[in-house]
């Protein structure tokens, strides 16, 4: 499918594209996103069924995702330098440094925190007789929490949140016009500045903060000065912003299906099935970061030579009717559920575990404490961005 047969810049797609995600599954061929990113590759070939998603995942081999060997002399960053963008051995050695303030118990130990800031970021809401689940609330859990976690200042979230929203922009290649790239670059320039200047002072750091240990692996010579810089900035910037369109996401679908809130106001036992079904059917990631071939590789019968760079639709891989049946409907009793938000394989989301809990604690203190929360309007307007799908707004009223 050429990239010229269907335009997605358009509002049509940003407010519901999955009319267009099953034009290009039935295409039955993957579709050409051209991009004027800072590679050597023009564009993209999108893979959107769900069989070539779970192939592209597992090949770690033929596939690559280190991103500084495709980059022009010059236009790299440490940000390139994070495991999201490392291949074997690297990627497995910077995943395991962090992969404890990631694990169950640890998560067990946090889970106290960030309930008090759930309640914490909720009280004030309930004496307004209207105000926004995002802005107000979804936007603020996930940064509180991953600035706590990793050690930053409060008083800087803002700035932080300011820059990742600019960052984010300029990764989505449908919209990325030469002004928004040039508004990341220069975001991504300070950002790294401001993590540098964190480096620098680590006797103001929070005792067991992420960032005191990580400082410590530097000094070990377990990670050299880029690495860490690209790992922090990774980690602050990944650690909130899927997480924030998955409540703001999740709140809106369970508001707007009201048989669904009853059956969970019922039957709490089936949030955590709530919430894989929020990460299928409005995935807060809806297409995979950089990969690109190094061989020539042959994805679903489709050849693709050396050096031609490809992606999933992962939007479009969770509603595929080869996999799940009505993939269209709601259902928080969907069962199975092998959806392919947090991705699959080596790269699987590392923080996915903490994007649960805080959806699931968000969901339970919401929805239990104000159970005439409604929706101020039937009428939502999704961030106008391909890559992440989350909503601008969603004004609510407590009758």
């Amino acid at each position: 499918m050429k990239g010229g047969e269907m335009n997605l810049n358009q509002p049509d797609f940003f407010q519901n594209p999955y009319p267009f995600y099953e034009k290009i599954r039935a295409a039955r061929a993957p579709f050409w996103l051209a991009h004027n990113q800072q590679t050597s590759s023009t564009g993209v070939w999108l893979f959107g069924g769900y069989k070539e998603a779970v192939a592209i995942f597992k090949e770690t081999t033929v596939i690559s995702k280190n991103l500084r060997v495709v980059r022009p002399a010059g236009t790299s960053t440490p940000f390139d330098l994070a495991m999201l963008h490392q291949d074997a051995p690297d990627h497995l050695r910077l995943r395991r440094l962090v992969a404890g303030h990631f694990s169950a118990g640890f998560l067990k130990r946090l889970e106290p925190r960030v309930d008090a800031i759930t309640n914490e970021l909720l009280a004030p809401l309930s004496k307004q007789p209207e105000f926004d689940m995002v802005g107000d609330f979804a936007e603020q859990l996930p940064l509180r929490v991953i600035g706590e976690l990793i050690g930053l200042p409060p008083a800087d979230l803002a700035q932080v949140r300011a820059w990742s929203v600019v960052l984010g922009d300029g990764f989505d290649s449908v919209t990325a016009t030469d002004e928004v790239l040039f508004r990341q670059r220069v975001a991504l320039a300070a950002y790294l500045a401001y993590i540098e200047t964190l480096l620098d002072r680590p006797k103001g750091m929070p005792e067991g903060s992420l960032l005191s240990y990580l400082i410590a692996c530097e000094t070990k010579g377990e990670l050299n000065r880029e690495e860490l810089i690209g790992m922090v900035s990774f980690l602050v910037f990944a650690g909130h912003e899927t997480t924030i369109n998955l409540i703001g996401n999740g709140l809106w679908l369970l508001l707007s299906h009201p048989d669904q809130l009853k059956m969970l106001a019922r039957d709490p036992a089936l949030m955590p099935g709530a919430i894989e079904e929020i990460l299928r059917f409005e995935s807060p990631e809806q297409r995979t970061s950089f990969r690109i071939a190094v061989e020539p590789i042959k994805v679903a019968g489709v050849q693709l030579e050396k050096g031609q760079q490809l992606g999933v639709i992962i939007g479009s891989a969770n509603r595929d009717t080869a996999v799940f049946e009505n993939p269209d409907t709601f259902d928080i009793r969907r069962t199975p559920n092998r959806h392919l938000a947090f991705g699959l394989g080596l790269h699987h989301c590392l923080g996915a575990h903490l994007s649960r809990m805080e959806a699931r604690l968000a969901f339970k203190h919401i929805f239990s404490e104000y159970p005439t929360l409604r929706l101020a309007s039937d009428v939502v307007t999704w961030r106008k961005n391909s890559f992440f799908r989350g909503l601008e707004a969603l004004p609510v009223r407590i009758d």
